[in-house]
């Protein structure tokens, strides 16, 4: 999945007309369109889903059932019929009630309402007698048990949902987006796109930023920008989180020939990562290479033992074919050999992947191993680049490297999350450049 394609654009308008130039420009250019009632109420349901698929969109079908158990069963039931990727419930409708929606969802993703984001935190006491995060994970909690596929909440409520393992595996998706130079609207909980990203959200329903723009399509692409630099500091924290990036004085694969090499200030460690993590760096990896423009491709193989399964979540991201690749560990060195363990057609042309690079020897081993076998490799992507030159060798080979972030990118990050102080992330470049 691209960053774009976590775009949900509110087509908030009474009539197709109104709707037919915003879903031709921006179908290539956000994941789905939000219909809700002012759109349902005026045209018909079967008729907006028709005209929005035909213009080669896709529909979030906002209706917020809210009703009895039976009644919101055939409503979903009957809307999923319309081949909706996703629709609504409201949690306050009670567990049956979702639970009745989810039984009926055919292939449509059931999301529920938690509390509206117009809300202010004097009307959420007001109506649910408590605080609006309270609530919010009371319903999260009831939805996740009911079955739902994710909720609908405010990018305030985030981080607080994030932290609660028994929501794992809840998307979030997140209205009342609004970058810092927005006016003041009718939405009250409300947060910068990259920021929602970071704190977890997996999609965001944006309306008038983009469709009261001068133009709409430049603003999903801003919005799409910055949507992609929240996952890649998500991807920061949750490394930093699971340890897997660690500061202290660590021996590093250089360190086997070269035993006498000053201990490294910094360690990473992409590997045994949780599914949902691999798949953040496949999405991150299809950002990367969509921007890189390497589309012309068909096999994906990640270098053992790292890269393999980040290998994987790319291959699943884009759709391509995952070879895997002999690895020998033997007298005490490690080499790729130039067994290909899967079925391929020679000719064909492949994405290297692995978790990092450092220097470009083990790169440039895995592409010779590979094109020995009549294959061409395209393009090498990773994680991270350590910045310690193999990136710039194998560019300047003719080579192409790319990488999703740079290791002072990361530093940058965690010094400014107040994760590190300056003086460590000073330590690190020092030992980078000496290195």
């Amino acid at each position: 999945m691209e960053a774009k394609d976590r775009i949900i654009v509110a087509l908030d308008v009474d009539s197709l007309d109104k709707a037919k130039s915003l879903v031709e420009n921006l179908a290539p250019h956000v994941g789905c369109f939000k219909v809700g009632l002012e759109l349902l109420t005026s045209v018909g349901a079967p008729k907006v889903v028709e005209f929005v698929h035909s213009l080669g969109g896709q529909v979030f079908y906002d209706g917020k059932f809210n009703d009895i158990p039976n009644t919101v069963g055939g409503a979903a039931r009957a809307v999923a019929g319309l081949n909706v990727k996703m629709f609504n419930v409201h949690a306050s409708a009670g567990i049956e009630a979702m639970m009745a929606a989810v039984a009926n969802k055919g292939q449509s993703l059931v999301l529920a309402v938690t509390v509206l984001t117009s809300l202010e935190e004097n009307n959420a006491h007001l109506i649910f007698g408590g605080p609006s995060k309270a609530k919010v994970l009371q319903l999260a909690r009831d939805a996740k048990l009911a079955g739902c596929d994710g909720i609908i909440c405010s990018p305030q409520e985030l981080e607080l949902l994030g932290k609660q393992k028994e929501l794992g595996g809840l998307m979030k998706i997140t209205p009342g987006i609004r970058s810092s130079d927005d006016p003041p609207d009718d939405q009250k909980r409300t947060l910068p796109p990259g920021e929602a990203i970071g704190k977890g959200a997996n999609f965001l329903v944006i309306g008038r930023p983009i469709t009261n723009a001068p133009d709409p399509v430049e603003a999903a692409k801003k919005f799409a920008e910055e949507m992609s630099l929240g996952l890649k500091e998500r991807f920061h924290t949750v490394l930093f989180d699971l340890q897997k990036i660690k500061f202290g004085a660590f021996r590093l694969k250089l360190h086997e020939k070269h035993p006498e090499a000053p201990l490294s200030p910094i360690y990473l460690n992409i590997r045994d990562l949780p599914e949902w993590v691999y798949t953040l760096a496949g999405d991150l990896l299809h950002d990367l290479i969509v921007r890189e423009g390497v589309g012309d491709f068909d096999y994906v193989i990640g270098i053992p033992k790292a890269g393999e399964s980040i290998g994987h979540a790319l291959a699943k991201a884009v759709g391509r074919p995952l070879l895997r690749i002999e690895k020998i560990e033997a007298d005490g060195s490690r080499r790729i050999t130039s067994n290909i363990l899967d079925s391929f057609e020679r000719g064909k042309k492949v994405v290297l992947v692995d978790d990092l690079i450092t220097k470009a020897e083990t790169k440039r081993e895995a592409v010779e191993s590979i094109e020995a076998n009549g294959l061409q490799v395209v393009a090498t992507v990773v994680l991270y680049d350590r910045q310690q030159g193999g990136l710039e060798e194998l560019n300047r080979a003719g080579r192409k490297a790319c990488a999703v972030s740079r290791l002072d990118e990361a530093l940058d990050f965690f010094v400014h999350e107040k994760r590190i102080p300056l003086a460590k992330k000073e330590e690190v470049i020092a030992y980078i450049t000496a290195n």
